[in-house]
Protein backbone atom coordinates (compact mmCIF):
# COMPACT_ATOMS: atom_id res chain seq x y z
CA UNK A 1 0.00 0.00 0.00
CA UNK A 2 2.70 2.23 0.74
CA UNK A 3 4.22 1.70 -2.80
CA UNK A 4 0.70 2.48 -3.92
CA UNK A 5 1.05 5.81 -1.90
CA UNK A 6 3.97 6.64 -3.53
CA UNK A 7 3.19 5.95 -7.00
CA UNK A 8 -0.62 7.17 -7.38
CA UNK A 9 0.35 10.23 -5.24
CA UNK A 10 3.38 10.97 -7.59
CA UNK A 11 1.31 11.12 -10.44
CA UNK A 12 -1.36 13.09 -8.94
CA UNK A 13 1.42 15.19 -8.56
CA UNK A 14 2.28 15.37 -12.15
CA UNK A 15 5.22 13.21 -11.40
CA UNK A 16 4.57 10.07 -12.50
CA UNK A 17 7.30 7.56 -12.73
CA UNK A 18 5.73 3.64 -12.57
CA UNK A 19 2.75 1.75 -13.06
CA UNK A 20 1.40 -1.96 -11.83
CA UNK A 21 1.58 -3.93 -15.38
CA UNK A 22 -1.65 -5.67 -14.35
CA UNK A 23 -3.53 -2.31 -13.75
CA UNK A 24 -2.59 0.03 -16.50
CA UNK A 25 -4.11 1.05 -19.52
CA UNK A 26 -3.01 3.20 -22.42
CA UNK A 27 -3.71 4.00 -26.14
CA UNK A 28 -2.03 1.18 -28.87
CA UNK A 29 -0.68 4.08 -30.50
CA UNK A 30 1.58 5.31 -27.88
CA UNK A 31 2.61 1.81 -27.08
CA UNK A 32 3.96 1.85 -30.74
CA UNK A 33 4.81 5.12 -30.76
CA UNK A 34 7.37 4.42 -27.67
CA UNK A 35 8.82 0.96 -29.65
CA UNK A 36 6.42 -0.30 -26.84
CA UNK A 37 8.74 -2.38 -23.82
CA UNK A 38 11.34 -2.92 -26.45
CA UNK A 39 14.19 -0.38 -24.67
CA UNK A 40 13.20 -2.33 -21.75
CA UNK A 41 13.55 -5.83 -22.53
CA UNK A 42 17.18 -6.97 -21.43
CA UNK A 43 15.97 -6.36 -17.75
CA UNK A 44 14.31 -9.32 -15.49
CA UNK A 45 11.73 -7.37 -15.20
CA UNK A 46 9.77 -3.89 -14.80
CA UNK A 47 8.99 -3.00 -18.45
CA UNK A 48 5.63 -2.00 -17.50
CA UNK A 49 7.56 0.64 -14.72
CA UNK A 50 9.73 1.88 -17.30
CA UNK A 51 7.29 1.79 -19.84
CA UNK A 52 5.49 4.40 -17.94
CA UNK A 53 8.78 6.19 -16.42
CA UNK A 54 9.73 6.80 -19.95
CA UNK A 55 6.78 8.43 -21.35
CA UNK A 56 4.66 9.28 -18.84
CA UNK A 57 3.77 12.91 -18.02
CA UNK A 58 1.65 14.81 -15.94
CA UNK A 59 0.10 15.94 -19.45
CA UNK A 60 -0.89 12.14 -20.12
CA UNK A 61 -1.65 10.54 -17.05
CA UNK A 62 -4.48 10.30 -14.79
CA UNK A 63 -5.01 8.02 -11.73
CA UNK A 64 -8.54 6.18 -11.48
CA UNK A 65 -9.39 5.13 -7.67
CA UNK A 66 -12.75 3.66 -8.70
CA UNK A 67 -13.70 0.03 -7.12
CA UNK A 68 -13.92 -1.44 -10.35
CA UNK A 69 -10.55 -0.54 -11.30
CA UNK A 70 -8.55 -2.33 -8.79
CA UNK A 71 -7.11 -5.04 -9.53
CA UNK A 72 -5.50 -8.03 -6.90
CA UNK A 73 -2.37 -10.23 -7.06
CA UNK A 74 -1.39 -13.44 -5.07
CA UNK A 75 1.22 -12.12 -2.49
CA UNK A 76 4.11 -14.41 -1.63
CA UNK A 77 3.38 -16.55 1.06
CA UNK A 78 7.30 -17.26 1.56
CA UNK A 79 9.94 -14.85 2.71
CA UNK A 80 12.19 -16.40 0.32
CA UNK A 81 9.67 -15.75 -1.77
CA UNK A 82 9.37 -12.04 -1.01
CA UNK A 83 13.25 -11.37 -0.78
CA UNK A 84 13.36 -12.72 -4.94
CA UNK A 85 10.21 -10.14 -5.57
CA UNK A 86 12.47 -7.67 -4.11
CA UNK A 87 15.46 -8.33 -5.55
CA UNK A 88 13.47 -8.35 -9.36
CA UNK A 89 11.78 -4.96 -8.53
CA UNK A 90 15.53 -3.28 -7.85
CA UNK A 91 16.84 -4.36 -10.94
CA UNK A 92 13.95 -1.85 -12.15
CA UNK A 93 15.39 1.03 -10.59
CA UNK A 94 18.43 1.99 -11.81
CA UNK A 95 16.64 2.67 -15.38
CA UNK A 96 14.59 5.26 -13.72
CA UNK A 97 14.76 8.66 -14.55
CA UNK A 98 17.24 10.70 -12.12
CA UNK A 99 14.22 13.06 -10.98
CA UNK A 100 12.37 9.99 -9.26
CA UNK A 101 15.79 8.38 -8.05
CA UNK A 102 16.20 11.27 -5.98
CA UNK A 103 12.28 11.74 -5.03
CA UNK A 104 12.16 8.42 -3.98
CA UNK A 105 15.51 8.38 -2.08
CA UNK A 106 14.59 11.27 -0.14
CA UNK A 107 12.04 9.96 1.47
CA UNK A 108 13.91 6.84 3.14
CA UNK A 109 16.74 8.88 3.96
CA UNK A 110 14.43 11.38 5.73
CA UNK A 111 12.91 9.07 7.44
CA UNK A 112 15.73 7.27 8.46
CA UNK A 113 16.86 10.48 9.52
CA UNK A 114 13.84 11.51 12.10
CA UNK A 115 13.76 8.54 13.54
CA UNK A 116 17.30 8.36 14.16
CA UNK A 117 17.01 11.77 15.63
CA UNK A 118 14.07 10.69 17.46
CA UNK A 119 15.74 8.72 19.09
CA UNK A 120 19.44 10.32 20.04
CA UNK A 121 17.40 13.12 21.51
CA UNK A 122 15.45 10.76 23.22
CA UNK A 123 18.06 8.96 24.73
CA UNK A 124 20.08 11.80 26.19
CA UNK A 125 16.82 13.48 27.54
CA UNK A 126 17.41 16.77 25.52
CA UNK A 127 13.72 18.56 25.55
CA UNK A 128 11.92 15.35 25.53
CA UNK A 129 8.24 16.62 26.07
CA UNK A 130 8.72 18.89 22.82
CA UNK A 131 10.73 15.62 20.75
CA UNK A 132 8.14 12.98 22.46
CA UNK A 133 5.22 15.95 20.95
CA UNK A 134 6.57 15.92 17.44
CA UNK A 135 7.01 12.38 17.47
CA UNK A 136 3.17 11.92 18.50
CA UNK A 137 2.18 14.62 15.62
CA UNK A 138 4.01 12.61 13.10
CA UNK A 139 2.78 9.54 14.44
CA UNK A 140 -1.23 11.03 14.38
CA UNK A 141 -0.57 12.57 11.34
CA UNK A 142 0.34 9.74 9.30
CA UNK A 143 -2.43 7.13 10.64
CA UNK A 144 -4.56 9.61 9.65
CA UNK A 145 -3.02 9.60 6.01
CA UNK A 146 -2.59 5.54 5.64
CA UNK A 147 -6.52 5.48 7.45
CA UNK A 148 -7.77 7.16 4.54
CA UNK A 149 -5.72 5.48 1.86
CA UNK A 150 -6.92 1.71 2.83
CA UNK A 151 -10.04 3.05 2.79
CA UNK A 152 -9.62 4.47 -0.79
CA UNK A 153 -8.28 1.59 -1.74
CA UNK A 154 -9.95 -0.70 -0.28
CA UNK A 155 -7.01 -2.31 2.20
CA UNK A 156 -8.40 -2.44 5.46
CA UNK A 157 -6.01 -3.20 8.43
CA UNK A 158 -2.76 -2.17 7.24
CA UNK A 159 -2.13 1.26 9.76
CA UNK A 160 -1.78 -1.04 12.91
CA UNK A 161 1.30 -2.11 10.96
CA UNK A 162 2.34 1.25 9.76
CA UNK A 163 4.54 2.01 12.79
CA UNK A 164 6.78 -1.56 12.35
CA UNK A 165 6.72 -1.16 8.54
CA UNK A 166 7.90 2.75 8.74
CA UNK A 167 10.59 1.92 11.34
CA UNK A 168 11.88 -1.58 9.87
CA UNK A 169 11.26 -1.37 6.15
CA UNK A 170 15.26 0.67 5.94
CA UNK A 171 16.53 -1.59 7.47
CA UNK A 172 14.65 -4.79 5.52
CA UNK A 173 15.35 -3.20 2.11
CA UNK A 174 19.10 -2.07 2.06
CA UNK A 175 19.54 -5.90 3.88
CA UNK A 176 17.99 -6.89 0.47
CA UNK A 177 19.26 -4.04 -1.92
CA UNK A 178 23.01 -5.21 -0.77
CA UNK A 179 22.17 -8.80 -1.27
CA UNK A 180 21.42 -8.72 -4.41
CA UNK A 181 24.44 -6.56 -5.33
CA UNK A 182 26.27 -9.37 -3.63
CA UNK A 183 24.60 -11.98 -5.71
CA UNK A 184 25.40 -10.18 -8.54
CA UNK A 185 28.60 -9.42 -8.29
CA UNK A 186 28.88 -13.45 -7.64
CA UNK A 187 27.51 -14.37 -10.79
CA UNK A 188 29.77 -12.42 -12.39
CA UNK A 189 32.87 -14.09 -11.00
CA UNK A 190 34.86 -17.32 -12.42
CA UNK A 191 34.65 -20.17 -9.71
Amino acid sequence: MTIAMQYLGMALRGLPYMGVGRNLAYRKSVFFENKGFGHHNHIISGDDDLFVNTNASGANTCVEFSEGTHTRSIPSTTLSEWINQKKRHLTTAPFYKSRDKYLLITEVITRVFFLTSFILLLSFSFLWPYVLAIFTIRLFTQSIVLFLVEKKLNEPGLVAYSLFFDIFSPAINSIVFFGSIQNRSDKNRWK
